[in-house]
């Protein structure tokens, strides 16, 4: 697993990206399919996360971004990522003190040989200037993937670990469904003493009822076409020789 990582950085140093829209070469997002990207719907945060925030809806290409990241390694997504995702993090109502991340199950870990969201937390606070560790602990339990509603809104057993006491904590994860996971990684983290727990991710769903777009990639905007008043715009179309 190490020879595989080690080969796969090699790869994204060396070949320029694939856009995960269109598959075209050269960039991370191309400028018509950044232009797909819709802000992450507003939600009020879950109890007892204080504030929180998110890049994009979780449909089309962020889901694909999202999903190349997490179960693909490909990780020149993520220090692109991590950039939006400070720029989110900006307006927080309140100084960040620490950074940290919800962790994978053990399986996950076990199967990808590492947890993306350290990652992805890591990434976030080089690009934040902020400190960083592991300040959450997973009980054993089964990942969140693929169940139902109501399990995930309990979210993952999760314990507090290190120190956190008086501190604005700063939880990254990739995707926020229910915020289960988050409201867990809250409770433990202020029951260990943190003043307050914000959070930031890649994708937000939309609540329910509210609709979403199920393919696997939104539509791409045609050459010359506006974007969506909803879009991102064109912020990610640097090529793959990114830097932090």
């Amino acid at each position: 697993m190490v020879l595989r990582t080690v080969l796969d950085d090699l790869l994204d140093a060396v070949l320029p990206a694939r856009c995960p829209g269109c598959g075209r070469r050269g960039a991370v997002v191309c400028a018509a399919c950044a232009a797909t990207l819709r802000r992450a719907p507003a939600a009020p945060p879950p109890s007892p996360v204080e504030w929180w925030t998110a890049c994009f809806a979780y449909e089309g290409v962020a889901r694909e971004l999202v999903a190349r990241a997490k179960y693909r390694n490909e990780r020149r997504f993520l220090v692109v990522i991590a950039r939006e995702i400070a720029r989110a993090v900006a307006p927080a109502p309140a100084p960040i003190d620490l950074v940290t991340w919800a962790p994978a199950s053990a399986q996950r870990i076990r199967k990808q040989g590492l947890d993306h969201g350290e990652l992805l937390a890591r990434a976030v606070a080089d690009v934040v200037a902020r400190p960083v560790g592991p300040r959450l602990a997973r009980v054993a339990g089964p990942p969140q993937t693929g169940l139902d509603a109501r399990a995930r809104r309990i979210g993952p057993p999760l314990r507090a670990i290190g120190r956190v006491a008086g501190a604005t904590v700063l939880v990254v994860d990739d995707v926020a469904t229910t915020g289960g996971t988050l409201a867990a990684a809250a409770r433990a983290l202020q029951a260990r003493g943190a003043s307050a727990v914000f959070a930031a991710t890649i994708a937000r769903t939309p609540p329910p009822g509210a609709g979403r777009e199920e393919a696997a990639y939104t539509r791409i905007t045609p050459t010359g076409a506006r974007a969506s008043r909803n879009s991102i715009g064109s912020t990610w179309t640097s090529s793959s020789s990114v830097s932090t």
